[in-house]
């Protein structure tokens, strides 16, 4: 339908009953599964404005897949969603990612820090850990902040390839800083070494 006739046909409804509508269509396209991504997206777009929420995992599937595919308005309105419903990490990281690239880093480190790391395990916290240390470094402008960061963060680690990747990302940090000489040794050990991943 023309973007024009929905919305004269939602001021025709009011706000009630365009909910009631909306409801009434999540409910009947759930008995439907969706083949493609985007149509997905807009079931799930869909959902967040009737009375037939999705359960809070595919919300977060769906910001997640958002974020992947470039759209981070949907991004961020997903995960909003989620992280309003549950607080929980995989949708607060799709949150703070999509607020980072939209330029909106203090919001996104709000996000990022209302996270407890004494609770993460050590896979959580690196994914925690760095999308918030790059919004520090990248978008806040606090390279001192997001490399001291880094490093109480490694101290927590007892797995070497999730140190590997910590040392990898201060090794950007060191060269964006300008600080040649110490990117070349981190990132050539970071190389040289077992653990190191294709990330």
């Amino acid at each position: 339908a023309h973007p024009l006739f929905a919305v004269r046909m939602c001021a025709a409804l009011g706000v009630d009953g365009t909910r009631k509508r909306r409801t009434e269509l999540v409910k009947l396209l759930a008995h439907h599964p969706a083949e493609h991504l985007s149509d997905k997206l807009r079931l799930a777009s869909l959902a967040l404005d009737c009375d037939a929420p999705q359960p809070v995992e595919e919300v977060t599937t769906a910001a997640q897949e958002a974020l992947r595919l470039g759209d981070l308005w949907l991004a961020e309105r997903l995960a909003r969603a989620a992280v309003e419903r549950s607080g929980g990490l995989d949708a607060r990281l799709v949150l703070g990612q999509a607020l980072g690239w939209l330029g909106r880093g203090r919001e996104a480190g709000a996000v990022l820090a209302a996270v407890d790391p004494a609770e993460l395990s050590e896979p959580e916290l690196i994914a925690w850990a760095v999308p918030r240390a790059a919004n520090q470094f990248f978008m806040l402008g606090e390279p001192e902040k997001a490399t001291a960061f880094l490093q109480t963060t490694r101290g927590r680690l007892t797995d070497p390839a999730a140190r590997t990747v910590l040392d990898g990302l201060s090794a950007t940090f060191a060269m964006n800083s300008g600080n040649l000489r110490r990117a070349m040794t981190l990132a050539t050990e970071v190389l040289s070494g077992s653990s190191a991943s294709d990330m």
